[in-house]
């Protein structure tokens, strides 16, 4: 933080030495006061003062050594310094699009990096929108961002809200930036909008602090889930959920694993592992659905090379746990066409009612069979479902199905094949 107070106490010490060396020959010397040293007032940037590179520096006279008064946009590069505080006027921010020039806030862990609002009530100012910036150095690192989300950071379709939100794109290079070390707090809505942003932008997160917001911690398609991990913390929020969102919601093409976190995960809607995607839920994963939510390992053709997988791989003393929103209802499972060898280990199953809107299939069972598929299920727990645990459809449909130690509580049926 800030260290005027050092450098004072410093230059006190100094005085102070010399007035007793002094004293040491004038017993009727007066000890001297330490000097007054007159703090300066932040200084007032511009609204185009971002056209051009830009380097902001601490100043240890200044408590506050910058004000945004606007929705400033940055179209140069920018570099912010250890120690840097900058308050922004109300519903003011940064609309982020130096392209490839470089945009870093490098705080260190003495010396963050204070971005905050006049004043210190949530939701004061309006936050940080990466609109265009592509530059793979981008880096956000020992800052604390507090008190933004005044209003939406777009006010038309697609919308992004919260503290920070990144644009997705198309048809140009993707965002860029590495959030190490960071503090969201005290945010007027949810703390990270990453749900329009997808595999192949250049994002990572790590040691993250997400709390004391007006909404969820984070909302973030399926494809970009992964990239929020147990360095971090979610908690503390009106809402504690990592929220995958409905945009992006098919994981092809990639192998990630969902970790476990201090919140649940909140699904809106379905997740779709299809051709080469393959998704690992880790133990100790919490995951919500809402109605319409469930989780879709199913590609459309047994073709060679078509792999993908599905593996909720619980401990016994930390099983993975998959349950709805509302208390009442959710989706399922839905397996179609994977001769991969999918798994669900160490899982209680609860509330899945087997509707899939995909073939408008309904009332059917929490874990959907088609084609035979390749599944391995054992020490699962199933629980308050209305209809089937498994639901086979077509020939011989849990001819591949391998189960063992199941416990079924409060189940419509057990194996239910039409």
């Amino acid at each position: 933080m800030k260290n005027y107070f050092k450098t004072i106490s410093h230059f006190s010490l100094i005085v102070f030495s010399l007035a007793l060396m002094v004293s040491c020959s004038d017993d009727d010397s007066v000890e001297p006061k330490p000097p007054v040293v007159e703090l300066l007032p932040p200084v007032l940037l511009a609204c185009d003062y971002f056209s051009e590179d830009r380097v902001l520096k601490n100043d240890t006279l200044r408590p506050v050594d910058y004000i945004i008064d606007c929705w400033a946009s940055v179209q140069g590069g920018l570099k912010i310094e250890p120690g840097v505080v900058i308050e922004f006027e109300n519903h003011a921010g940064l609309y982020v699009a130096p392209k490839n020039k470089i945009f870093e806030i490098k705080g260190t862990e003495e010396e963050p990096v204070v971005l905050s609002g006049t004043s210190k009530q949530k939701g004061y100012w309006r936050g940080i929108f990466f609109a265009e910036a592509h530059n793979q150095n981008n880096l956000i690192e020992h800052a604390q961002i507090k008190y933004a989300g005044s209003q939406n950071l777009t006010t038309s379709s697609p919308i992004y809200e919260g503290t920070l939100a990144l644009r997705g794109v198309s048809g140009t290079p993707p965002q860029a930036l590495t959030l190490n070390s960071v503090e969201i707090s005290n945010g007027g809505s949810i703390g990270l909008d990453f749900h329009g942003i997808r595999k192949n932008a250049p994002v990572t997160t790590s040691n993250l602090v997400i709390t004391a917001n007006e909404d969820v911690p984070v909302k973030v398609s399926a494809e970009m889930a992964h990239v929020f991990n147990n360095t971090s913390s979610y908690a503390g929020n009106a809402s504690d959920y990592l929220n995958i969102t409905t945009s992006y919601y098919e994981i092809q093409d990639q192998t990630v694993s969902w970790q476990k976190l201090d919140v649940p995960y909140l699904v809106d809607n379905r997740v779709h592992i299809k051709h080469n995607g393959h998704l690992t839920i880790e133990a100790g994963v919490e995951m919500q659905f809402k109605p319409e939510g469930y989780l879709q390992p199913y590609d459309g053709s047994t073709d060679a090379g078509n792999e993908l997988s599905l593996k909720i791989q619980g401990m016994p003393n930390d099983p993975v746990y998959l349950k709805a929103y509302n208390g009442t209802n959710w989706g399922g499972i839905m397996f179609g066409f994977t001769q991969e060898n999918n798994i669900i280990s160490h899982a209680i199953i609860e509330n899945a009612k087997g509707d899939f809107p995909v073939g408008n299939r309904v009332n059917t069972g929490a874990i959907y069979l088609h084609a035979q598929p390749m599944l391995t299920v054992e020490n699962t727990i199933f629980k308050d479902l209305q209809n089937c645990a498994f639901y086979g459809y077509g020939t011989d449909p849990f001819e591949n199905v391998t189960v063992g130690n199941l416990t079924f509580n409060n189940v419509g049926s057990q194996y239910c094949n039409p």
